[in-house]
């Protein structure tokens, strides 16, 4: 007798599969803090859109490190402040769970942010605190103590760290003195949290790669082969049509990339047409190819010329704050990263710790960009670019060095991740009654449908280059 077969998830849980954490399996404190830690950065988006909102009327905090003088909003700092206790109490809680070979690089590190900036009285409590702590898990570590009861853990780093902080930044005389200490410790969060800006480069190239894939997966279930090929010929004849007009119509450069990939796939496809190469898998990677080359190209122009997608939406809507797509679009990639990350159950890593690690970590990025991105330049009252600048070099450098070798190992080594899975394709079309009709008539008529759209897109650039008077 055949075992009943698993029922099929429903429609929000396949929705939610690859952005958020399964929470089945997990011990009740686990999934409580898994919850909360969803809670909190929502929280923090949430925020940074209210103080997005209210501009320049909420009160500054004014310090200076280095010249110039800035200022940042007073709740800006409270919040950050407490999300900054919050990350540190995940990241030493799942540190604790992990190996000692990851604790206690965790433990320097969170050691090292507090003695920067602390008083001599605070230095010696701190460093009191933190022989404490050696001597216990040098006592325990080969025990299931730091692993069993991760909740329970979790309030006492919560509760340490809170204690660390405020002797360390708390009791600084004026709040100028705390939001200083805060940007330090926010300074060093970033430059430790560098590896994300670069992994966030592959975000341009997992979109246009999505899109390619999800459009191409379509035709393939639908259309039997020749239509399917014939398909492909039209959208790569009219590719290089709507390109030009697009560059035209927007004034702006970005889909020059976008050009130049589409002419050099046509005679890409030639060769491997006469070369008697051509096959489904591989004309789905020139359908692929042609679907993703527009999202890939925008988003190294963005790259080299300084921008983002935030500021490419502002501009084209006027809607959207830019620091709140910022933010928003990070976090969200952030997620997809952590659901790749936590699902693996290692000797050195286990789950549990890589749970806590990822929501430590993602709260510290988060409530770093949220900072970041609202210190304002005292004399001139604009928001320092620092941290742009940054965030787009990186994005340029992955984007070119490591995005585009990406997608070219994908084309030699792994299709299935650029055209999906062939099993997906190896059942008849649906729409097998096209095959009917011969496959060199439907490479003929996508030729003449194609040179007369170009035709058509052609003859609108040039009415609207020489307008008649």
């Amino acid at each position: 007798m055949d075992a009943p077969k698993p029922p099929k998830p429903n429609l929000l849980r396949r929705s939610i599969a690859g952005i958020f954490i399964d929470l089945q399996g997990l011990p009740v404190s686990l999934k409580i803090l898994t919850i909360a830690g969803y809670l909190a950065v929502f929280g923090l988006l949430f925020f940074t859109l209210l103080v997005e909102l209210t501009g320049d009327r909420l009160p500054m905090v004014e310090y200076s490190l280095v010249e110039p003088t800035m200022k940042v909003p007073l709740v800006v700092m409270a919040i950050a402040g407490l999300a900054f206790i919050l990350g540190w109490a995940y990241l030493l809680t799942g540190a604790s769970a992990a190996r000692a070979r990851i604790f206690l690089p965790v433990l320097v590190l969170f050691a090292l942010q507090l003695f920067m900036v602390t008083s001599l009285l605070g230095f010696f409590l701190e460093l009191l605190f933190l022989i404490a702590v050696l001597i216990i898990y040098g006592l325990t570590f080969r025990t299931p103590f730091w692993y069993d009861l991760p909740g329970l853990y979790f309030f006492g780093w919560l509760g340490a760290v809170s204690v660390i902080v405020l002797l360390s930044v708390g009791t600084s005389a004026t709040n100028s003195e705390v939001a200083g200490a805060l940007s330090t410790n926010f300074t060093m969060v970033m430059l430790l949290t560098l590896v994300f800006w670069v992994l966030l480069g592959f975000s341009t190239i997992d979109l246009g790669i999505k899109t390619g894939r999800f459009f191409t997966r379509i035709a393939r279930k639908f259309l039997p082969f020749p239509t399917f090929s014939a398909l492909i010929v039209f959208v790569l004849v009219i590719h290089p049509a709507v390109s030009l007009l697009v560059v035209w119509l927007s004034r702006e450069p970005f889909s020059s990339p976008d050009l130049v990939i589409s002419i050099l796939l046509i005679p890409s496809a030639l060769v491997v047409w006469i070369t008697r190469r051509w096959s489904a898998s591989t004309a789905a990677v020139f359908l692929a190819l042609s679907l993703a080359a527009p999202v890939v190209s925008v988003g190294l122009y963005m790259a080299f010329a300084g921008k983002d997608f935030t500021e490419l939406l502002l501009k084209m809507t006027g809607l959207f704050p830019p620091t709140l797509l910022f933010v928003g679009l990070t976090t969200y990639n952030l997620f997809g990263m952590g659901v790749v990350f936590t699902s693996v159950n290692g000797r050195i890593l286990p789950k549990r710790a890589r749970l806590l690690l990822y929501f430590g970590t993602l709260l510290l990025v988060v409530a770093c960009m949220l900072f970041m991105t609202n210190e304002h330049i005292a004399e001139t009252n604009l928001v320092s670019q620092d941290f742009q600048e940054l965030s787009n070099s990186l994005f340029a450098v992955s984007a070119f060095f490591l995005g585009i070798p990406y997608v070219v190992w994908m084309i030699w080594k792994r299709r299935e991740l650029l055209i999906g899975p062939e099993k997906d394709s190896s059942g008849p079309p649906r729409w097998a009654w096209l095959g009917r009709v011969p496959g060199s008539a439907w490479i003929v008529l996508s030729l003449i449908l194609a040179c007369a759209c170009a035709c058509v897109l052609g003859g609108i650039l040039l009415w609207l280059a020489y307008p008649r008077s």
